[in-house]
């Protein structure tokens, strides 16, 4: 971007600066919840430490290799012969000679008192088409189904129109026109067949074992966060997010029966589908992978300082994974969560004894 500087894109980090209200803050803190990162914090008043992480060539005997499965999680199309309206619960709303209306009402703050008070009839959307049309795209997004608008309009009006009044309706009835603009139908209508069809929304296969990931591979990158220099780590340094992370893998680095071990960041390229707590498919970057004397055991850890929604379906994706690599390449392959207080409570002397106590 900045030609005359020279940068070096091996040794260089972008930086977003976000200004916003108070209230954004609590809006990345939830998008952080629902993708499972972290985004980076420092003081702006701080200059910036970037560490450049690289793998060592002098602990080359301590790569790893993680297989790569096909997912087992898959977005699936949907067909139209499957889908049966007739099966869907009615909402026998009625119909009513209404008008949508709004009330403004003037007040003196001054005086407490009230100036002007005034109805007006709003208007009611004259094609029944685009309101069919956008509560169709609006289930198709919640379903996360792309490309389906076609299939899956001509559903959504014939429901509407058989099954969604306590009688077969005519679209073009205003009394329709002026039910299907309630935003109480609206919500009622579109979570009717997002319930309906989330269950159709995935389907699971069996996976197959694509390729293999090498720590070694990895290619240099810069870290803004913390770092622990440790010697059964193939890296120069452990990229850590946190000062619990940190204590972890200096944890992993002393403990008895570990061989290797490493932070496990995107850059490393290992990740697992699953289905969140909202039934949205998602990415899940596990911690931290690490390898024991224990018939060489290969483990997944996943530190958690704070509980969230989808620690349970993350770690029941992830125990799945374990099992499906270890059937497929014949080595085991374990998952196990360390709680920040449970890690704390104990003072573990090895992996063997952790596995013990935690899992």
């Amino acid at each position: 971007m900045f030609p005359e500087e020279d940068a070096n894109i091996d040794k260089s980090v972008n930086v977003l600066e976000v200004i916003g209200p108070p209230g954004l803050i609590d809006i990345l803190e939830e998008l952080e919840n629902q993708e499972g990162i972290k985004f980076a914090e420092f003081d702006t008043g701080k200059s910036l430490n970037l560490t450049t992480i690289f793998v060592d060539e002098n602990k080359l005997d301590k790569d790893i290799e993680i297989p790569i499965l096909s997912p087992r999680i898959l977005i699936r199309e949907f067909y139209l012969d499957e889908i049966e309206i007739e099966n869907l619960p009615t909402l026998s709303l009625p119909l009513e000679n209404k008008v949508l209306e709004m009330e403004y009402i003037a007040v003196d703050m001054l005086k407490g008192m009230e100036v002007i008070k005034r109805k007006w009839d709003l208007p009611v959307p004259q094609d029944s088409k685009s309101v069919i049309a956008y509560y169709t795209d609006q289930i198709l997004k919640q379903l996360k189904i792309g490309g389906a608008f076609a299939s899956f309009y001509p559903l959504v009006k014939k429901y509407v129109v058989e099954k969604l009044f306590t009688e077969k309706v005519d679209l073009e009835d205003p009394r329709v026109l002026y039910k299907l603009s309630s935003p109480e139908v609206q919500e009622q209508l579109i979570n009717l067949f997002v319930n309906a069809f989330k269950d159709m929304t995935f389907t699971e296969r069996e996976p197959k074992k694509k390729d293999d990931i090498k720590l070694s591979d990895t290619r240099p990158f810069v870290w803004s966060k913390l770092v622990y220099p440790a010697n059964r780590c193939i890296f120069n340094y452990v990229p850590c997010d946190n000062d619990f992370e940190t204590d972890f893998a200096k944890f992993l680095d002393r403990a008895d029966g570990v061989t290797a071990f490493s932070k496990i960041v995107p850059k490393i390229g290992f990740f697992v589908e699953y289905k969140d707590s909202r039934d949205n498919l998602r990415l899940y970057y596990p911690d931290f992978v690490a390898v024991t004397t224990d018939e060489s055991e290969q483990i997944i850890v996943e530190t958690k300082g704070r509980e969230d929604i989808d620690v349970e379906p993350k770690d029941k994706r992830m125990r799945k994974w374990c099992e499906d690599v270890t059937r497929l390449t014949g080595s085991k392959w374990s998952f196990i969560r360390v709680d920040q207080e449970e890690f704390e409570k104990y003072r573990f002397k090895s992996i063997k004894e952790l596995i013990a106590t935690l899992s």
